[in-house]
């Protein structure tokens, strides 16, 4: 026997899917939340499944919701396009936009944030450390809403996502402003000599890009300690005689607090892209905050450029106020 085909059924179905907790979905319903209950009880008896199922941090979906979350947000997507009007103003549109990248480029929104929560006072974003996701669970928070758009190296992003090259990444390698190596160049003996902390936003990896130029030289650095932020690694830095390779503008936008050289050896940049899944390509809020974010790589002091000092110099930079 065929199953009646409930729209409304389906919204409720997106949106317990996207917040994993009955009292936000019949939020972001504008429902009671009793009445999204009774529509889950519909919902598991038209899919046969449990769907979501009740744990001590929210609502786990089962393998069949996790199935059908992808393409049920697709469909929702493509009815709301359908009675959506194709005219868009930003003073009156109203969207949450979950943007995630490393935390070494969250900094880079801040002094554009103001300009834009002026323009588009009702498109709120939300700012999350990309730490720990592997590709499919991106791809995953991606199709169900979780996250909207992604800053990141290329590598880190799926394959099936829409993206769009932003800025080549290079890298310096910083040490606190008081360090006692003091020399005006450094070289590869001087890094090996250093103990380094190595940033792995995945967590637990003691080898970077650095350590495979190095291998290729038959030399090696020491390594002692893995940190999952670029933060934590400039607070310990600021307090011990370590070394760490971070992105050159994240190490010029310390403005002197941490003392910077060029890398003695030619480590290939990063390719930095904006990545964003098809359920939002089309959608006006999205595009347009889209747009904002490309212009913000092409005008942010931050953005890097290329190197023309000699390897291993010591990078002059402002002092910090």
């Amino acid at each position: 026997m065929s199953k009646k085909l409930d729209l409304n059924l389906l919204q409720a179905l997106d949106a317990l899917m996207r917040e994993r907790n009955v009292t936000r979905a019949a939020t972001r319903l504008q429902t009671s939340q009793p009445a999204l209950s009774a529509q889950l009880v519909r919902l598991r008896t038209m899919f046969d499944d449990p769907l979501l199922v009740a744990g001590s941090r929210g609502m786990t979906p089962t393998a069949r919701a996790l199935e059908i979350a992808p393409r049920l947000a697709d469909l929702i997507q493509e009815f709301h396009a359908l009675v959506e009007p194709d005219l868009f103003d930003p003073s009156t549109a109203q969207a949450v936009i979950q943007i995630s990248s490393p935390d070494s480029m969250l900094n880079m929104p801040a002094a554009y944030i103001e300009g834009w929560a002026r323009t588009a006072p009702g498109i709120k974003l939300a700012f999350l450390p990309l730490n720990r996701l592997s590709k499919p669970e991106i791809d995953n928070r991606m199709a169900t809403g979780q996250l909207d758009i992604i800053m990141s190296l290329s590598s880190e992003i799926p394959e099936r996502l829409h993206v769009r090259h932003v800025v080549n990444e290079s890298f310096v390698l910083a040490m606190r402003a008081d360090h006692p190596f003091d020399k005006p160049v450094m070289s590869v003996d001087d890094i090996c000599n250093f103990k380094h902390l190595v940033v792995s936003p995945m967590g637990g990896a003691f080898v970077g890009a650095l350590d495979v130029v190095l291998e290729e030289l038959g030399r090696r650095r020491e390594v002692v300690g893995s940190m999952p932020s670029f933060m934590l690694a400039k607070q310990i830095l600021q307090n011990r005689d370590f070394a760490a390779v971070l992105p050159r503008p994240l190490g010029l936008s310390f403005k002197g607090a941490l003392k910077l050289y060029e890398l003695p050896v030619r480590v290939p940049n990063g390719e930095v892209v904006l990545g964003w899944h098809e359920r939002t390509h089309h959608s006006p809020p999205h595009r347009w905050l889209r747009e904002r974010l490309f212009e913000m790589f092409k005008e942010s002091p931050l953005t890097d450029n290329p190197v023309t000092a000699a390897p291993g110099a010591l990078i002059l930079q402002g002092k910090q106020p």
